[in-house]
């Protein structure tokens, strides 16, 4: 769980930071007697430090955690906060799947326009928030500070996921899931619902080492587009195909002497496993394990303005501000990497706004 703590740990310093300025203010800053603003900054030093611990201690930099479901995959942003929360509460290997599915069935991760999602509303039943909990009396009972802001907030995707961690727990999970999910809402259909969106997901998914992204999305790319190529990963057909994204085994693997190897224990990607694993890393919704051809059907249609995914029934690779990446003889292994390719015969199709 340390890669799960070091993505949740810079996520609470960053919103920390946030609502301590946005509550404290500066013209109340200035007000407050120097001997109490001493003691305030050190307070949120040695707490910041404590939340990010894991991450600055392990020097393994950012992590980004991936969860399957296809067209129901939550928001990767949310995804360490499931993670989180079922390690705090103990639900073992289900329970992000668990949080994920309520969280989409309550709200649609919290984007659901209907009345008690938004802040400061409550549907016909009392419910609020993403996670939909009954308020004030279920929020009384099991509402949480999951971000350590201070504050029990039900509008807040933090306390609401962390909350409904801990409601499940109290309520049997993850001994018997079926009696917590009805717990939560008093329906069959509700927990066979839950149970099969949960299931679609999988195991939770986290890749280390990443570092500071630019937040230009073209500069992004070509960052994660280096860092992939630095692993000098092989090529294995049907690496990157599983459940998550990433490098996984296939039916053969070339190796850095230019082998084919059969039954190989080595974990790569093949050309559209690689295209995958580039996109989501820099922050697009995982497209699914797509083979090469589908590529072209996947995204918007014609060159992009900085980028472009080439594709045909045999292969598939990214042109980044003018640079082609993917798997190519030319690189390591055969793996993925900077390597020049003909568009020849090649469809267009680009990551929508690129």
């Amino acid at each position: 769980m340390s890669g799960n703590g070091s993505a949740l740990g810079t996520l609470l310093r960053r919103r920390l930071a946030g609502k301590v300025l946005a509550k404290v203010g500066a013209a109340k800053l200035a007000a407050i007697a120097a001997g109490a603003i001493a003691a305030f900054l050190v307070f949120l030093v040695m707490l910041a430090a404590l939340a990010g611990a894991d991450s600055s201690e392990s020097g393994k930099g950012r992590t980004v955690c991936s969860i399957g479901g296809g067209s129901k995959s939550p928001p990767p942003k949310l995804v360490p906060i499931y993670s989180g929360a079922a390690a705090k509460y103990e639900l073992g290997a289900r329970g992000p799947g668990i949080l994920a599915a309520i969280n989409f069935v309550e709200s649609e991760y919290g984007n659901s326009p209907l009345p008690g999602v938004a802040r400061g509303t409550q549907n016909s039943a009392g419910a609020a928030g993403p996670m939909q909990f009954l308020y004030p009396e279920s929020w009384e009972a099991f509402g949480v500070d999951g971000d350590g802001d201070g504050d029990r907030d039900v509008y807040d995707p933090y306390d609401a996921i962390f909350s409904a961690a801990n409601l499940l727990h109290a309520e049997g999970a993850p001994r018997d899931w079926y009696d917590a999910i009805w717990h939560y809402n008093h329906a069959d259909w509700y927990v066979r619902k839950v149970e099969r969106i949960a299931g679609e997901y999988g195991a939770v998914e986290c890749t280390e080492g990443l570092g500071a992204l630019p937040d230009a999305p073209v500069g992004r790319l070509l960052y994660v587009a280096r860092w992939i190529e630095s692993k000098r990963l092989p090529y294995c057909w049907g690496g990157g195909h599983g459940p998550h994204p990433g490098p996984s085994g296939g039916s053969y693997c070339w190796n850095t002497s230019g082998e084919q190897v059969f039954g190989s224990t080595a974990k790569g990607l093949d050309c559209s496993g690689a295209v995958r694993w580039l996109l989501f890393l820099a922050g697009y919704p995982d497209p699914g394990a797509l083979v090469s051809g589908q590529f072209a059907t996947a995204y918007p249609s014609g060159p992009g303005a900085a980028v472009t995914i080439w594709s045909n029934a045999e292969h598939v690779f990214i042109e980044i501000d003018g640079r082609d990446w993917g798997t190519s003889e030319s690189n390591a292994a055969h793996g993925p990497g900077f390597a020049e390719h003909t568009t020849a015969g090649f469809a267009p199709s680009h990551p929508g706004g690129l």
